[in-house]
């Protein structure tokens, strides 16, 4: 059966098993010790705004591009300290441009993201984002 687990704070939680897996959480969770989980943790995929070079991240870790035309993105838009985004090429369009609001690997431009290529960053104090990590997946 379906088991439901209620936490109050500040906030609510709701957890549903079986096939809803449903969280509905409105104002944020802080937890001052760890998180631990059994399984898998699944983060929703957004899709940024086509040919946005400044694209929102509030509230996601995992996006993807999808760029009809030539975008550098230059910064991102919403982002708070110690968040850590993923971000999945999906199109032929889409560079990255080293500037103040965005360090990448050896401050050198990315200009040569294809298709299923991976890039990672971690956000410093919610302008500033260096680069973690990136794969040529091409």
């Amino acid at each position: 059966g379906n088991s439901k687990i209620t936490a109050v704070t500040n906030t609510s939680l709701t957890l549903r098993g079986g096939s809803t897996n449903t969280v509905f959480n409105t104002d944020g969770i802080t937890n001052t010790g760890f998180i631990s989980a059994s399984g898998a943790i699944h983060h929703n995929v957004h899709t940024f705004t086509d040919e946005d070079t400044t694209p929102s991240v509030s509230g996601g870790t995992t996006f993807k591009t999808a760029n009809t035309g030539a975008t550098d993105i230059t910064a991102f838009d919403n982002g708070t300290a110690g968040q850590i985004i993923y971000i999945m090429i999906q199109d032929n369009n889409t560079d990255f441009t080293d500037g103040t609001n965005l360090q990448l690997f050896g401050g050198l431009d990315h200009d040569t993201a294809q298709t299923n290529d991976t890039i990672s960053f971690i956000c410093v104090d919610g302008t500033k984002w260096c680069e973690l990590n990136r794969s040529d997946n091409t």
